[in-house]
């Protein structure tokens, strides 16, 4: 997916809840904003993914603030609070007539838990409304059909917290037997999940968890160009590929490769691309 000119006032959003994590002072928000303004107005072209320009923007941020992981506290919070409802949850998916409908639909439900997106979502409220909606069912039906029959699954991570979700999904996985590849980032961006959330998580007990990107910068989404070659090897040999959220859909929306996206939308022009509403829970399948 393209860059719009409507993700220009997002990305300065994103700078100064950023910077706003880190200092008070007025005075730094104000260097840090036109620095990020300076380096939007110097792109070339908009024509290329939007996690590609967020990641520039952020590398600016910890630059700045000399501050590698700025959403530190916010993602130990979704953790906690993810945490929390996990029993819960498992429990929904054990009672549940359809077990992996159930997980998948509370895995795209965890989606929600992102300091990326403009709009934010009570956790509760949509768990809530996961089990009350249906997913698009001819997608849900191609989803189903590929799991049953793939080997290898690679699972892309989205963001902490999100992952406690994402391992009711690995559990149903992991009892249909499935080799399951956990790809989440090698740097903080934002409040994606690193391995550090993943061991936290216990998801490296069910699933070969592997870093994604490459280099001392990672992206909110994967940018191939960026990947490990560790990660390349199971794009190009896995037998499914399932990718979370908005900015996995934004950078990989455009592969060659069948890839199954989970998400919630929370963007208008995310919601344009895909053809649906924002709020709508998502499997959408690119082809």
């Amino acid at each position: 997916m393209k860059t719009y000119l409507d993700c220009i006032p997002c990305f300065l959003n994103q700078t100064l809840e950023a910077v706003r994590m880190v200092s008070n002072e007025e005075d730094t928000h104000e260097i840090l904003l036109k620095k990020v303004m300076k380096y939007l107005y110097e792109i070339n072209s908009f024509n290329i993914p939007p996690p590609e320009i967020s990641r520039e923007v952020h590398e600016i941020i910890r630059k700045e603030l000399n501050c590698k992981d700025p959403y530190k506290e916010v993602k130990k919070k979704s953790n906690e609070m993810a945490n929390k409802l996990y029993s819960k949850l498992r429990k929904m998916v054990e009672k549940a007539d359809d077990v992996l409908l159930t997980a998948t639909k509370l895995a795209i439900a965890g989606n929600v838990i992102d300091f990326g997106s403009v709009n934010r979502y009570d956790v509760r409220e949509m768990i809530e409304k996961a089990i009350r909606e249906n997913v698009n069912e001819n997608a849900y039906s191609l989803f189903k059909e590929r799991v049953e029959k793939a080997h290898t699954i690679l699972y892309i991570a989205d963001n902490a917290g999100e992952i406690f979700f994402d391992k009711l999904l690995l559990e149903v996985f992991l009892k249909m037997r499935k080799k399951m590849i956990y790809a989440v980032k090698k740097n903080p961006i934002i409040n994606d999940a690193t391995m550090e959330d993943v061991k936290l998580a216990g998801i490296d007990a069910l699933a070969d968890a592997i870093i994604a990107d490459d280099g001392n910068i990672s992206a909110p989404g994967i940018l191939l160009r960026h990947a490990s070659p560790h990660f390349l090897k199971y794009f190009e040999t896995a037998d499914m590929i399932i990718a979370k959220g908005q900015g996995n859909y934004e950078s990989l929306s455009d592969t060659r490769r069948e890839i199954f996206f989970l998400l919630v939308v929370k963007c208008p022009l995310v919601a344009r691309d895909i053809g649906e509403e924002v709020g709508k829970f998502i499997i959408k399948v690119n082809k």
